[in-house]
């Protein structure tokens, strides 16, 4: 923990059955900045959990859960056992959700555990809520200090599997925060967790399940899904379970593809007429037409630098709150959603900045047919499409991560510079409706920043 305060802004909905009304479950009060399908994907998250038991142990009751909505925010919401309804049947349960925009998830630290303090716990009939503001400490992935446990629970949620902790001990459901805060936060923003579920299929990537609640019929361990009990999980990091060790042919077959990639590279890799690597590939000038995917072939292309490309993509649709559906993970989808968000659509606007922004290409066809491109062709395409030549050359020259976070940097600063913050001052006391859109398209550029 560090002393640097951030300031986390919210909106916020409670929902459930409660004993002093008689309509079920239902949203019992929300914030008025509360959009419809939020609340309705709310509803249907909490719905989702399953049939809760009639009574449960304070930890098991106060259930914390995080969640990307399929409308936009993050939802972040604790549960509480109500006792009996208004009829007398035991098992009323009440949600406490908080919204948060992507940005201000990420500003939280990707961690619901850190909003404890901040659910409501006491319900009564006529609440109102309002949005709020909440205060944290800025929070370092360096420093926190969680017991280090399997590595393969980090890898199972890396690898998209679904990981269950059986146990009815709720002391030992103290393990899942272990398990969120060993994650990265990159790895946080893209995964979602419930520290206690009532039927092991829901749909959350880390989830508590009770034993008693799991089916013989289905299957413990799967590519689809994981489920460990409390042994298995403390088990020795040297020996993961679950894990097969690797035969001896399999090591020759990884042996030899890395052998291969090595010769390939040594035959492709390209050289000036004295030997030496070409690194400029000076010969090369944009041109009008958006570059094509035959100008990258045999491009040089190390594992590592596609893996920094494809950070760095990954990172600008995060800041631009861009979906990336698991069919979009490849560079040149990435940088398509990206130039689509950049590029302003809306009415002109009486700014040559404005309109710097109009002018941006929509992503061209030739390109979007090619889904595998490689990484620096995506950013070539990207460089065309915000008429930038000269990043377009630089493309060609990336060859180490470092210069990939460089040509990023660069990329940055064409697309916000000074006078842009006081375009958005400019933008934010304009009325005119043309304005109120372009402000909008500003205020999603400015997370860049």
């Amino acid at each position: 923990m560090g002393g640097i305060l951030v300031t986390i802004l919210f909106q916020q909905a409670i929902y459930g059955s409660f004993p002093f009304w008689d309509k079920g479950y239902a949203v019992l009060a929300r914030s008025e900045g509360c959009h419809d399908d939020w609340v309705a994907d709310f509803t249907r998250m909490c719905q989702s959990l399953g049939q809760p038991p009639s009574e449960a142990h304070p930890l098991v009751d106060h259930l914390i859960l995080a969640k990307k909505l399929p409308s936009g925010p993050w939802v972040i919401a604790m549960g509480s056992a109500q006792g009996c309804d208004d009829r007398g049947r035991p098992g009323a349960w009440a949600f406490h959700g908080i919204f948060l925009s992507g940005r201000e998830y990420r500003r939280a630290g990707a961690s619901p555990f850190r909003l404890k303090e901040n659910f409501i716990r006491d319900f009564h009939s006529g609440m109102q809520l309002k949005a709020g503001v909440i205060h944290l400490s800025k929070m370092d992935d360096q420093v926190i200090d969680v017991p280090v446990l399997n590595p393969l629970c980090e890898q199972l949620l890396v690898k998209g599997c679904k990981l269950r902790l059986l146990t009815d001990d709720p002391l030992e459901l103290q393990s899942l925060e272990s398990i969120w805060n060993q994650g990265s936060s990159k790895l946080r923003t893209k995964r979602s967790i419930t520290t206690w579920a009532f039927r092991p299929e829901v749909d959350f990537d880390l989830a508590g399940v009770a034993p008693s609640r799991w089916p013989d019929s289905l299957v413990r361990k799967s590519r689809r899904m994981w489920a460990v009990t409390p042994e298995e999980l403390q088990s020795e990091a040297h020996e993961p379970f679950g894990l097969k060790k690797w035969s001896i042919q399999r090591i020759g077959w990884v042996v030899g593809a890395i052998a291969l990639m090595i010769m390939g590279m040594i035959v492709f890799w390209p050289v000036g007429n004295d030997g030496s690597e070409n690194r400029a590939s000076n010969q090369f000038e944009p041109e009008n037409r958006p570059p094509l995917p035959t100008d990258f072939q045999g491009h040089p292309e190390p594992a590592n630098l596609k893996a920094a490309v494809n950070e760095q993509l990954a990172d600008w649709c995060d800041r631009l709150e861009l979906d990336q559906a698991e069919d979009l993970r490849s560079p040149v989808a990435s940088a398509k959603l990206i130039a689509s968000s950049i590029r302003y659509a809306g009415p002109p606007v009486a700014s040559g900045r404005a309109e710097s922004f109009r002018k941006i290409q929509p992503w061209p066809e030739v390109a979007a047919e090619s889904a595998n491109g490689s990484s620096v062709y995506a950013l070539s395409v990207l460089a065309w499409c915000v008429n930038a030549p000269d990043l377009q050359i630089k493309a060609r020259e990336i060859h180490s991560p470092a210069e990939v976070r460089q040509w990023f940097e660069a990329l940055r600063e064409r697309l916000l510079p000074d006078d842009l913050t006081d375009l958005a001052k400019t933008a934010s006391v304009q009325n005119g409706p043309e304005w109120v859109e372009f402000r909008f398209h500003l205020n999603r550029l400015m997370r860049l920043k």
